[in-house]
């Protein structure tokens, strides 16, 4: 099964494929150089960093998504599980479908050419503006945002696209992240990042919120899809307690919803400590800090919380592979 998963990541339309997206890539650079005032070695090596990670994205993540498929024997299961677990969105999509014996998004040949379209827009953004540190730790980063952290740049894609245009992608690079100044964003005055996407951050390198953010880039990184599928299943598990914890202490369902799904997310205090901002001076009013654990409550919930998600993860795995 090993030899026909890597067999397939070769066949001709992929690899004609992302050689037409390469080309855009390269053509996209070569505007923004242009337009940039770049002189002509400058333009060269970024056109051809664009080339050169466009191709090499697609097919990362085509031959990631490849075996991971191939290990179960291209079963209707696994796909499921990918969808979800590396791409989130065609899982959301394919749950009652796939309930009904239906499968919309989540076949095999739909998912090596989702791996393959999304690995070469990451590729191609991420060589456009030279995000990843070559002398450093772009080496590792650039190959876990296409297999271990796809599920945050799926999402991430969505925020470039939603972006691009109009938001100002900062001017920085080697960062190992992308930085737009305004753009899509939950709250006003709040940053909003996925993946390796930092979305309306006006400030840069050097800024406590800039370092908050650049964290949950490799929270992404390091803890794969766990990250965003924790992420949401904290906040769904909060939502109804913390909405009767707002209305009990008077600070409104509103606010205990905030503060229970989103200030007391492990990921977020692990953030506000690294930006060195106290999480409690979100609290405008005595009612709203009350809401506001301290570090200690948000660690010993952590506990079983995370504990609960990793034995359901060990179990469905085992089920499917």
């Amino acid at each position: 099964m090993t030899g026909s998963a890597i067999e397939r990541v070769f066949d001709l339309a992929p690899v004609l494929f992302l050689g037409a997206f390469a080309v855009l890539g390269l053509l996209i650079s070569a505007i923004l150089a242009a337009a940039r005032g770049a002189d002509a070695r400058s333009a060269v090596k970024r056109m051809m960093e664009a080339l050169l990670l466009t191709f090499l994205g697609g097919l990362v993540s085509r031959t990631f998504v490849s075996l991971l498929l191939a290990a179960d024997r291209d079963s209707p299961e696994s796909g499921l599980v990918v969808g979800w677990v590396f791409f989130l969105w065609p899982g959301i999509i394919d749950t009652i479908p796939y309930l009904l014996g239906k499968s919309l998004l989540t076949t095999p040949e739909r998912l090596l050419w989702i791996a393959t379209g999304l690995g070469a827009f990451v590729g191609m953004m991420d060589g456009i503006w030279r995000i990843h540190d070559w002398k450093g730790l772009g080496w590792l980063s650039f190959p876990l945002d296409l297999t271990w952290g796809l599920a945050g740049n799926t999402t991430g894609a969505l925020l470039h696209l939603f972006n691009c245009v109009w938001a100002g992608h900062g001017s920085e690079t080697r960062t190992g992240a992308h930085r737009y100044a305004s753009g899509f964003a939950i709250k006003p005055g709040f940053a909003f990042t996925q993946g390796s996407v930092m979305s309306s951050l006006a400030r840069g390198p050097g800024d406590p919120l800039y370092s908050h953010e650049r964290t949950h880039v490799w929270q992404n990184r390091i803890f794969g899809p766990f990250f965003p599928l924790s992420y949401l299943a904290w906040m769904v598990v909060w939502f109804l307690p913390g909405m009767l914890a707002g209305a009990i202490v008077r600070a409104g369902p509103f606010h205990g919803i905030e503060k229970w799904c989103y200030f007391n997310n492990p990921w977020e205090a692990w953030c506000y400590a690294v930006q060195g901002q106290p999480r409690a001076a979100f609290g405008r009013t005595p009612e709203e800090q009350r809401l506001i654990w301290p570090a200690i409550f948000v660690v010993l919930w952590s506990v079983p919380f995370f504990g609960a998600l990793v034995a359901a993860s060990v179990l469905i795995l085992a089920a499917v592979w």
